[in-house]
């Protein structure tokens, strides 16, 4: 297993999953114990973010004016989603070439996220055109994608378990695998348009039979046996 760069020479990892695989977790010991450095993410509360929302505004402005009047609309949380994906392959190039940079909830995960919500934007054409056209750029941004999966069973029990609020904790059976579903079958699409364009590499781990330790470990050997 070798950890790729992308044609700059840079290592930026995201870390996919649908809930309860343990991408949280994951992000946390690669930074604590490899010192990796989990990338801040939009915040359009900060002045220093404001720049990459108005860039995005020429881009992202016709395309939501397509739903205006439409319902369910888009909410606060999925339009940054849409800033995010459009703009922050921008932020992470001031970042030094260097250094080893995490995606806990990064581009895939939010394009994923978009897809699954259904909203009436989704299904326009416009918002086909932009959705690969930003997979196809984040297949050039990103270096490795490490995708976690887990059977459904074990999924429920880890949300459940949880203090962390999700739409299918404590929801009955069949409603639950069925986001479970839904959620997997987004993140399906957004990797077989990155699959499509070549790249980047998928390093997949069922954290149901491997360890989060096991998986730290595999790839900082994969970051050593690359140098």
């Amino acid at each position: 297993m070798v950890l790729t760069v992308t044609m700059d020479g840079r290592r930026t990892l995201e870390i996919v999953g649908v809930a309860g695989s343990g991408k949280s977790t994951l992000a946390r010991m690669l930074h604590d114990q490899a010192g990796w450095e989990i990338a801040d993410s939009l915040h359009t509360r900060l002045p220093a973010h404001w720049p990459y929302v108005a860039h995005s505004a020429p881009t992202l402005l016709p395309l939501l004016a397509r739903t205006i009047g439409t319902s369910p609309s888009l909410s606060w949380d999925e339009t940054k989603f849409l800033v995010y994906v459009s703009e922050w392959d921008r932020f992470l190039r001031r970042r030094p070439a260097c250094v080893i940079t995490i995606l806990d909830q990064g581009p895939i995960f939010a394009l994923a996220r978009l897809l699954w919500s259904g909203k009436a934007i989704t299904r326009t054409r416009a918002f086909r055109h932009w959705f690969r056209a930003m997979a196809e750029r984040w297949s050039r941004e990103l270096a490795t994608i490490v995708h976690l999966v887990a059977p459904d069973a074990v999924l429920l029990e880890r949300i459940n378990g949880r203090a962390q609020q999700h739409e299918t904790k404590g929801a009955p059976s069949a409603r639950s695998l069925g986001i479970l579903a839904a959620h997997g079958r987004a993140y399906d699409h957004v990797l077989e348009l990155l699959a499509a364009a070549g790249h980047p590499r998928v390093l997949r781990f069922d954290t149901s039979t491997t360890t989060p330790d096991s998986i730290v470990t595999q790839l900082v050997g994969a970051v050593e046996g690359f140098r």
